[in-house]
């Protein structure tokens, strides 16, 4: 019996080790029954940012959502699991140990000899007991199961979630009140703006019509307000989200380069006024980086401003290039008439300070000192030893290259060309700007060294072209001076040139505090020359020879085209002998 015994206890303990057991776990204590229907406490309605804008599409849409507060009931959610136990193997190799010290001492006589039936039953009792206890004291093997089995119990609570829907309903009755600010200003304010199938759209260009583009910089931003029903929502929307900063070239011919210096080698091409470059970048002090088909290139900050602009509302910006054109591809650049036979004893002068290092050379300034020569060479028919072009600088080698032309002896005429800077001091002071002698700043240049140099040279007659860019006054003892004093000045300068020979004509290209403008304007016209310089060759292409015919043939002529150009005044100012004539 013992044996049996012990069997049974072998096998109950080794099924013990494969026990299982399954039970109900909670899993959740608030989980949304989703039989019962919600209930709906509160609904209203909102505006929300749909889509952003971009520089290409300028239009920021919001769309109408309907946000609805729902109250959904909550219960505890339980889930089945299966357990697995193993033994606590030391309880039960004691418990066990002590059910077979039990069992033998109530079978045998190993323990207790002649044990009475009472003894055995008590023995035998207790070896159960034991087994029992040691078997049922176990501990679970792993994580229990879960069989995906769920069940809703009692009822926990509520709970409330907003649930937002877009609407498009065509008949929606919502209006919308728009402010639109920059910096505290108010650019655009509507009331009762209509919602059309469930969207406002609003187009930035239109709201932003007030905003200048001086006021604007990268990190800019325009504030937005909208107000409907008791609702009001705020948004501030970058500038560089719907515009885009572009340089928009504000002279008349403006030279892009690929580096950002003044050099011959670097000009890549020519644009004119109103064409519009995508800007790069503009920290350089006298520079803007801008692209310009495809590549990224230099143009002067004289040249041009910048604009912030949007492609939806202007295309693809303009810009208008000019083709090179070789010199005598200009109409007055060819056909020249003979108004004289050669005489040897003219001369030819361009006397120029427009290419001092510290200064941007004019546009187009070598052209018409080309054009000046081409005249003289072929109009009044002279060599190229009769024609001298001079640059005045900071050094005396100009001076020297003044005094070494040859005097005329009162048989031939002096035609000199004199362009570049120049600035009206006072009503009797005149000066070229960067080629001051140091210590004579009161002596007005013109009628000192130069005017002395052209009456050694003793023509007969002598013709002045001056075409100067008149610059602000900022040096020795500047200050305001009127209109009239300035005009004083050209003619207190002409006054000393008759003085010293009076066979003389001074004819200057503009007033001081007037611009010398270039014969070129928005789209492809461009003559490639000043305004003055070209209608002066006109005159002579057209066999005016008197002063007379030519002055009067730029007075009908500049100020008109520089008023229809550039809507701007250029009055030319004449003084001297007008019955002069250039074939004598």
């Amino acid at each position: 019996m013992s044996f049996r015994l012990l069997l049974i206890l072998l096998i109950t303990v080794l099924f013990s080790a494969a026990c299982t057991s399954s039970r109900w776990v909670v899993t959740d204590e608030h989980v949304i029954d989703p039989s019962i229907e919600p209930e709906i406490i509160n609904e209203r309605s909102v505006l929300l940012l749909q889509d952003e804008p971009v520089p290409d599409n300028p239009v920021i849409s919001f769309s109408v959502y309907q946000i609805q507060e729902k109250e959904y009931q909550q219960r505890v959610q339980v889930e089945r699991t299966v357990q697995r136990y193993r033994p606590k193997w030391l309880f039960l190799l004691l418990g066990l140990g002590g059910a077979a010290f039990s069992v033998l001492a109530a079978n045998t006589d190993v323990f207790v000899p002649n044990a009475s039936s009472e003894q055995q039953l008590s023995l035998n009792l207790t070896a159960l007991l034991l087994t029992g206890l040691a078997l049922s004291n176990m501990e679970p093997s792993g994580e229990p199961i879960f069989t995906g089995e769920s069940e809703m119990m009692r009822r926990s609570g509520t709970e409330i979630i907003n649930d937002t829907l877009r609407t498009d309903d065509a008949e929606f009755d919502l209006t919308v009140d728009l402010d639109v600010t920059f910096q505290d200003e108010t650019l655009f304010s509507e009331t009762d703006l209509p919602i059309t199938n469930g969207r406002l759209n609003i187009n930035l260009l239109n709201v932003t019509e007030g905003l200048e583009s001086g006021m604007i910089s990268p990190g800019s931003v325009v504030h937005l307000a909208l107000t409907y029903g008791d609702n009001s929502s705020q948004y501030d929307i970058p500038i560089t989200s719907f515009l885009a900063p572009y340089v928009t070239v504000t002279s008349p011919v403006a030279v892009l380069r690929n580096s950002a210096s003044i050099q011959e080698m670097n000009i890549i091409t020519e644009v004119g006024i109103g064409s519009s470059l995508e800007l790069v970048d503009e920290e350089m002090e006298e520079w803007y980086r801008v692209r310009f088909g495809g590549s990224e290139v230099f143009l002067s900050r004289n040249a041009g401003e910048i604009e912030w602009m949007s492609e939806a509302a202007s295309g693809t910006p303009d810009v208008f290039e000019y083709a090179e054109v070789q010199f005598g591809e200009i109409d007055v650049e060819n056909s020249v008439p003979i108004l004289k036979s050669r005489n040897p004893a003219d001369r030819a002068i361009v006397l120029t300070n427009g290419f001092l290092e510290d200064a941007e050379p004019r546009q187009y300034l070598e052209r018409d000192h080309q054009l000046f020569r081409f005249y003289m060479r072929y109009a009044l028919q002279m060599q190229e030893n009769q024609i001298h072009t001079i640059e005045m600088d900071s050094t005396d080698e100009w001076k020297r290259e003044l005094q070494n032309i040859t005097p005329a002896d009162t048989s031939g005429s002096l035609f000199v060309y004199l362009s570049g800077f120049a600035v009206v001091q006072d009503q009797m002071n005149l000066r070229l700007v960067g080629v001051d002698e140091p210590g004579t700043e009161e002596l007005p240049l013109l009628t000192t060294f130069v005017f002395d140099e052209m009456e050694r040279i003793n023509p007969n007659a002598l013709f002045l072209m001056a075409d100067l860019d008149f610059v602000e006054n900022t040096g020795y003892r500047a200050e305001a001076i009127s209109r009239s004093a300035q005009t004083q000045a050209l003619q207190f300068a002409a006054n000393s040139l008759l003085r010293r020979i009076p066979n003389s004509v001074a004819v200057f290209s503009n007033r001081p505090g007037q611009k010398s403008s270039l014969y070129a304007g928005e789209g492809t016209v461009n003559m490639r020359h000043h305004i003055f310089n070209y209608y002066w060759a006109e005159a002579i292409q057209q066999r005016n020879r008197t002063m007379a015919d030519i002055i009067r043939h730029l007075e009908n002529n500049v100020d008109y085209t520089s008023r229809r150009l550039h809507d701007r005044p250029q009055e030319i100012q004449a003084f001297g002998n007008f019955t002069l004539s250039i074939s004598e």
